[in-house]
């Protein structure tokens, strides 16, 4: 009896492991951190579906099927991609996304109750180690370059999702660990504040309304949710008030002393929500208060709604304001400040939508190849500023996969909604709800923090128990190779990647002949890589130009709407070559495809100069 016991308790324990190492420890969207967790999904997947296969309901193949397609399509648009290397590190986080659902198939059997609990400590382990960092600056010394909360994820509005995404889990806590619940939606408010997210904060208030709305006992959890919620605004905005919490370039020791402040505000906020639970907000709520202060808070909205539609000079010149706020024309970024809060600038997301939508009008069918946007934008940019997303997920299919991809990707989202109805409890369902409208306006696939139990929860409330039946060796086999080909299609550019690096030591180190070697073996285990291919032709001896030449051609023709690409050939050309011809042409392509590398005063701005000098006098400065 024991034995499947301790082989029952393995996988929930494994998974929560998985999700608790990609919470607190993927550092961003980092490409190696990727490849360890990636690594770790995909072999805890394939030994559970190996040794004992999940029950799968046709909702559950249909959803798997459809995450399996897209994935491959991604793959698939390698082919055509115009960035291939960057293409091929998405498919791997689609890959890795999928293995994060075949990890949460193997969960069929846990309860959707104590699943949701871990989800709570989760979150909440999460969220005491962000604030954390602000309260012990050595913990994340970047604070005092930028203050916007955002460790240990790496971006603020992800940080921000997840605490959005908390607030129908603490909810529904409050009514079976009622102090744990407080805290919960206390720590949250508290983080959502100082993420400055102004997303994340209207997708935590609505997420919010919409669990009290479906609440039949709603009176019994009004109360806690606003004590906690305005003991965790009076700390948050306490926080914004310290230099050392909330603004930036401070001093180590101003980010110290105000540190220990804030995190002495946090300790009485929470007391104060405990000693509040225990003393004052002992029963429910009467129905006839709820119902007072929700006729206030709707009055005061109105009447500031109406001041400044006054204000503005009307209902038009009032939407006529907002809308050119909001398309932001000069293409302004608005500053990592607590007033962007109150903006309604989109801070060029519709720049980024408008050249996404381009790219699919230009690339109906297929896209532009997976990950690829930041090419595009950086032919189509007209500031100094550039992405690599559009910041909008669908829109970000649509242009990258073409109208295939973003079928694929509804059919994606369609199936998950079908499969996991039956079982996902509400604070659940409303959580992945607040995730998917999140990811309409912002760049959530870069970050496994967030998707990787997106897609575990999915798969865990997609499947039903497992089927109890013996595996059979040929689907362990094929588990085995399928989970072979996903480790190595994850290891081929991690290893590239850390072999460039080996190279770059290398030759700081003098050792040319260990860095040429190194930068082979990196093209060897990524060939669709350009940097390899550019330090091997960089280390080519002068003896043999043309091979280096003919490198540098082949890296541009890998990506022949990549301005870097041909701005070294152009280079190479200027000064190995002496063909200050062959050198202008290529330099004056590369700006044609983004002129703001090619700044006064860089060295791109002065190749640039000196071979139109060299083809044309007259221009000489």
């Amino acid at each position: 009896m024991r034995r499947p016991a301790v082989r029952g308790a393995l996988l929930p324990a494994a998974a929560a492991a998985l999700a608790f190492t990609a919470l607190l420890f993927s550092d961003g969207s980092s490409q190696s951190r990727l490849f360890w967790i990636g690594a770790a999904a995909v072999v805890i997947a394939a030994v559970g579906w190996g040794a004992r296969p999940p029950a799968l309901p046709a909702t559950a193949v249909a959803f798997f099927a459809a995450l399996a397609v897209f994935v491959l399509w991604q793959g698939a648009s390698i082919a055509w991609s115009i960035e291939p290397s960057r293409s091929w590190d998405y498919a791997n986080r689609g890959l890795v996304y999928l293995a994060f659902a075949a990890v949460g198939a193997l969960l069929g059997g846990v309860a959707a109750r104590r699943f949701t609990y871990v989800a709570a400590g989760l979150l909440a382990t999460l969220f005491v180690w962000a604030l954390a960092a602000k309260v012990i600056p050595g913990l994340y010394s970047d604070y005092g370059r930028l203050a916007r909360l955002r460790y240990p994820l790496g971006y603020w509005n992800e940080l921000a999702l997840l605490a959005a995404a908390s607030v129908p889990i603490g909810l529904w806590l409050l009514r079976r660990a009622r102090v744990a619940g407080a805290l919960l939606l206390y720590a949250a408010v508290v983080v959502v504040v100082l993420t400055y997210s102004r997303v994340g904060i209207v997708l935590g208030v609505l997420a919010a309304l919409a669990f009290l709305a479906l609440d039949e006992r709603r009176l019994e959890t009004i109360g806690p949710w606003a004590l906690a919620w305005i003991v965790g605004g009076a700390v948050a905005g306490a926080g914004l008030l310290l230099p050392g919490v909330s603004d930036d370039g401070q001093a180590h020791h101003v980010r110290v002393d105000d540190g220990l402040l804030f995190g002495a505000a946090l300790v009485v906020g929470a007391a104060v929500v405990w000693l509040g639970l225990r003393y004052v907000v002992t029963r429910a709520v009467s129905r006839s208060v709820v119902r007072a202060v929700a006729a206030l808070l709707a009055a005061v909205i109105v009447a500031g709604l109406a001041a400044s539609v006054v204000r503005a000079g009307g209902p038009v010149d009032f939407l006529r304001d907002r809308w050119h706020e909001f398309n932001n024309p000069s293409s302004a970024q608005v500053g990592n400040t607590p007033g962007r809060i109150a903006s309604a600038s989109s801070s060029n997301l519709w720049r980024w939508w408008q050249e996404a939508w381009n790219a699919f009008v230009d690339h109906p069918a297929q896209g532009t190849g997976a990950g690829s946007f930041g090419l595009t934008d950086r032919v189509e940019r007209k500031s100094p500023l550039a992405v690599v997303e559009p910041h909008s997920t669908p829109l970000q299919f649509l242009s990258e996969l073409g109208i295939v991809g973003f079928l694929l990707f509804a059919a994606v989202v369609a199936t998950a909604v079908v499969a996991i109805r039956r079982r996902a409890t509400i604070p659940l369902a409303l959580a992945l709800a607040v995730c998917f409208l999140h990811s309409v306006v912002d760049i959530d696939w870069d970050y496994v923090a967030v998707q990787g139990p997106l897609f575990l929860t999915v798969g865990a409330f997609a499947t039903g128990p497992p089927a109890g039946r013996r595996a059979r060796w040929v689907p362990t086999a094929g588990a085995a190779v399928c989970a072979l080909a996903a480790v190595y299609s994850l290891a081929s550019p991690w290893l590239s990647s850390h072999r460039l690096s080996a190279a770059y030591d290398d030759l700081a180190r003098g050792n040319l002949i260990g860095a040429r070697d190194e930068a082979r073996a990196a093209h060897s285990f990524n060939p669709l890589a350009e940097e390899p291919v550019w330090l091997m032709a960089a280390l080519t001896p002068d003896t043999e130009k043309a091979r280096a030449l003919q490198l540098y051609r082949d890296a541009r023709d890998r990506e022949p709407k990549n301005a870097e690409a041909w701005y070294v050939l152009g280079a190479f050309e200027l000064h190995q070559l002496k063909r200050p011809r062959d050198a202008y042409r290529d330099l004056n392509q590369a700006y044609t495809y983004d002129r703001y590398i090619f700044t006064p005063g860089t060295q791109p701005g002065r190749d640039l100069d000196r071979a139109r000098c060299l083809v044309d006098p007259s221009t000489c400065r």
